[in-house]
Protein backbone atom coordinates (compact mmCIF):
# COMPACT_ATOMS: atom_id res chain seq x y z
CA UNK A 1 0.00 0.00 0.00
CA UNK A 2 1.35 3.27 -0.89
CA UNK A 3 0.88 6.77 1.08
CA UNK A 4 1.03 10.23 -0.17
CA UNK A 5 0.49 11.77 -3.60
CA UNK A 6 -0.73 9.29 -6.34
CA UNK A 7 1.15 9.32 -10.07
CA UNK A 8 -1.08 10.26 -13.11
CA UNK A 9 -0.09 6.63 -14.25
CA UNK A 10 -2.16 5.59 -10.81
CA UNK A 11 -5.53 7.78 -12.10
CA UNK A 12 -8.35 6.12 -13.48
CA UNK A 13 -9.92 7.89 -16.96
CA UNK A 14 -13.27 8.94 -17.00
CA UNK A 15 -15.25 9.02 -19.86
CA UNK A 16 -17.61 12.22 -19.09
CA UNK A 17 -20.63 12.56 -22.04
CA UNK A 18 -20.54 14.99 -24.68
CA UNK A 19 -22.54 17.99 -23.56
CA UNK A 20 -25.41 19.08 -25.92
CA UNK A 21 -24.73 22.64 -27.68
CA UNK A 22 -27.81 22.72 -29.36
CA UNK A 23 -31.54 20.44 -29.31
CA UNK A 24 -34.82 20.92 -31.36
CA UNK A 25 -37.77 19.67 -30.24
CA UNK A 26 -37.58 15.74 -31.41
CA UNK A 27 -34.37 15.17 -30.31
CA UNK A 28 -34.00 12.14 -27.93
CA UNK A 29 -31.61 12.69 -24.93
CA UNK A 30 -31.00 12.01 -21.56
CA UNK A 31 -28.89 13.21 -18.31
CA UNK A 32 -25.48 13.47 -18.02
CA UNK A 33 -25.72 11.23 -14.72
CA UNK A 34 -28.07 8.98 -16.46
CA UNK A 35 -31.92 8.00 -16.32
CA UNK A 36 -34.28 7.47 -18.81
CA UNK A 37 -35.03 8.58 -22.19
CA UNK A 38 -36.57 11.48 -22.84
CA UNK A 39 -37.51 13.93 -26.05
CA UNK A 40 -37.38 17.51 -26.18
CA UNK A 41 -40.74 18.87 -26.85
CA UNK A 42 -39.70 23.03 -26.46
CA UNK A 43 -37.32 25.23 -25.79
CA UNK A 44 -38.45 27.97 -23.23
CA UNK A 45 -37.50 31.52 -23.02
CA UNK A 46 -34.70 30.49 -21.12
CA UNK A 47 -32.44 28.19 -23.35
CA UNK A 48 -33.91 25.38 -21.54
CA UNK A 49 -34.89 22.01 -23.42
CA UNK A 50 -38.21 21.40 -22.19
CA UNK A 51 -38.23 17.39 -22.04
CA UNK A 52 -40.91 14.72 -21.79
CA UNK A 53 -40.67 11.07 -20.96
CA UNK A 54 -42.35 7.94 -19.73
CA UNK A 55 -41.92 6.55 -16.08
CA UNK A 56 -44.33 3.47 -15.46
CA UNK A 57 -47.21 4.96 -17.91
CA UNK A 58 -47.21 8.13 -16.22
CA UNK A 59 -45.87 11.09 -18.88
CA UNK A 60 -43.22 13.37 -16.78
CA UNK A 61 -42.10 16.80 -18.09
CA UNK A 62 -39.53 19.05 -17.15
CA UNK A 63 -37.27 22.08 -18.07
CA UNK A 64 -33.42 21.15 -18.30
CA UNK A 65 -30.41 23.39 -18.98
CA UNK A 66 -28.50 22.17 -21.85
CA UNK A 67 -25.17 21.52 -19.64
CA UNK A 68 -27.38 18.73 -18.14
CA UNK A 69 -28.22 16.83 -21.04
CA UNK A 70 -26.13 14.21 -23.86
CA UNK A 71 -27.26 12.50 -26.32
CA UNK A 72 -29.43 9.75 -26.00
CA UNK A 73 -27.68 6.45 -25.73
CA UNK A 74 -23.62 8.56 -25.64
CA UNK A 75 -21.71 6.34 -23.05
Amino acid sequence: MKSGIFASSDLIQCYAPPNLLSVMPGNRVMLRSGGPEMTVCDIDEEGRAICQWLVDGTLHSYPFYLECLTCFGAR
